[in-house]
């Protein structure tokens, strides 16, 4: 009896070994593994799938352009003109990510995202190369907040480049690719992760000016400052830059309808309605007169 007994433990150890230390580990990651698959949510990439599922939309702490309630609702000018034009195509369910302006397109292509809200990428080659983007939402030039001693004096990145001076810039945005271009040492670039952050820099001194898009700059200005403190000048040595909306490379069907949505609220009004309400009429001109495919290979 003994005899069998052992030969039955010995066949169970054959068929299920003993849970070693290694064993155990590996059925941890596994289990962890499996569950994690089963909980991630993968955004949509076609129009039924928003339809179905909705969206979510990447956005910056950047009020009042976009920001998330504390509901979670995304709100603010961008995730407003989002969600009218979505829903002229059939989809009614948004949510947002808050996040830095550089991880945006990291999140478009793993899919954490279904799209960048429209006014918070400007359009440029490089990015085309890594996601599509709608038609222009928004058109304007770049904006630098200085000290009021500084008037007059920096007028350019190149003349930031030549005084060396420290510049303020939000990660991954166009503002740090101008800098770099223009011959900023690498150690005069500081990197914030939103705005507010950034007029702190200034505030205490840690950076000599702040580079933003005009109407970003002016909102700064607006609430977090005084004509007596700082001053916004517009940049000299750029040209007219235009935001959109960007998606997957996966995901054009999808951005085709953003398109034909956008079209339905510039036809019926809605689109400077909006614009009005946040007191950007001026980022409307401009978006008739170049096409996303200029923007790309301009």
């Amino acid at each position: 009896m003994r005899w069998k007994e052992a030969q039955m433990i010995s066949r169970s150890d054959v068929l299920h070994p003993p849970m070693t230390g290694a064993r155990r580990l590996l059925a941890v990651f596994i289990a962890g593994f499996t569950f994690a698959s089963q909980t991630y949510s993968v955004s949509a990439t076609t129009l039924d799938e928003a339809k179905l599922g909705g969206v979510i939309i990447a956005i910056a702490n950047e009020p009042p352009w976009m920001k998330l309630d504390p509901d979670g609702t995304p709100s603010g000018l961008g995730p407003e003109r989002d969600q009218a034009i979505l829903q002229e195509v059939g989809v009614t369910k948004f949510t947002g990510q808050m996040m830095e302006f550089g991880a945006m397109i990291p999140a478009i292509q793993s899919k954490r995202a279904t799209l960048s809200s429209s006014g918070a990428l400007f359009v440029r080659p490089e990015r085309c190369q890594a996601v599509v983007f709608s038609n222009p939402v928004s058109c304007g030039g770049e904006a630098f907040i200085l000290p009021a001693a500084l008037v007059g004096k920096v007028n350019s990145y190149r003349d930031v480049a030549e005084q060396s001076l420290k510049i303020g810039v939000c990660g991954g945005c166009t503002q740090q690719k101008l800098s770099i271009a223009a011959g900023v040492k690498a150690g005069n670039i500081v990197i914030f992760p939103d705005g507010t952050s950034g007029m702190k820099l200034l505030a205490d001194k840690r950076i000599d000016l702040l580079a933003h898009d005009t109407a970003t700059a002016a909102e700064l200005q607006k609430r977090l400052s005084s004509p007596a403190v700082t001053q916004i000048i517009h940049v000299t040595d750029t040209k007219l830059s235009c935001a959109a909306a960007a998606f997957s490379k996966d995901s054009v069907e999808l951005r085709d309808a953003y398109n034909v949505g956008l079209r339905k609220i510039i036809a019926s009004g809605k689109y400077m309605e909006i614009m009005k309400k946040y007191g950007r009429e001026d980022g409307a001109d401009g978006i008739d007169k170049v096409t996303t495919e200029q923007l790309c290979t301009n």
